[in-house]
Parts: structure tokens; C-alpha cells; sequence
């Protein structure tokens, strides 16, 4: 399971990341929100397809 956040930066953008190590940078929190939504949503499809087929 990914965990997937957002961080406000000091000059007005925002950074989505995970633990997994994935970074994005967006121009507005809402972008780097919905980056992160989709960050945790693929890779949580991704695992489970996985496991699903083991």
C-alpha cells in the first residue's frame, strides 16, 4: 500500500510524493493533491492485480 501526500512549498507550488520515493512537483496544491490521489489509486490497483495473479 502506497501512501501518497502533498507538501506546500515556499515559493507557491506544491510537491506530491509517496514513501515509495516517487516526487512530483505541481504549480498548485490542488494539482499536487490530485497527482497523489492518483499516485496512491495506480499503485494500490497495481499491487493488488499482483496479488490477485499469486
Amino acid at each position: 500500500m502506497h501512501y501518497a501526500d502533498t507538501a506546500d512549498n515556499a515559493d507557491g507550488t506544491a510537491e506530491a510524493f509517496c514513501y515509495c520515493g516517487w516526487v512530483e512537483d505541481h504549480p498548485t496544491r490542488d494539482a499536487a493533491d490530485a497527482a497523489a490521489t492518483n499516485h496512491q489509486r495506480n499503485a494500490d490497483a497495481t499491487e493488488a492485480e499482483f496479488a490477485a495473479a499469486h
